[in-house]
């Protein structure tokens, strides 16, 4: 998580800023969940989410009609993320 954070603030320190706010509280929302739940059903609640999301990924973009741009590079795995919370700071008018 680290190493992303440092990735994202070294393109854009607004939104470096603003990924570290979505960590944190990604962070603490799994360590409240850790707490409820226990280890072992929050990583089989953590893979079907995963799961899951990477179904409906590829339904998107099979939709879509374009094939997933990070099978080709792995960079854009890491941009996408950032790319959604850039529109986000587009919407607000926040300069990043």
């Amino acid at each position: 998580m680290f190493g992303t954070w440092a990735y994202y603030n070294r393109l854009s320190r607004p939104l470096g800023i603003g990924m570290l706010m979505l960590f944190f509280v990604a962070g603490c929302i799994c360590r409240l969940l850790e707490d409820r739940l226990g280890i072992p059903l929050l990583l089989r609640i953590g893979i079907g989410v995963f799961v899951l999301a990477w179904i409906a990924q590829f339904i998107g973009h099979r939709i879509e009609g374009r094939r997933p741009s990070f099978l080709t590079d792995l960079t854009y795995l890491l941009i996408g993320p950032i790319w959604v919370l850039a529109k986000l700071y587009r919407q607000f008018g926040w300069r990043y």
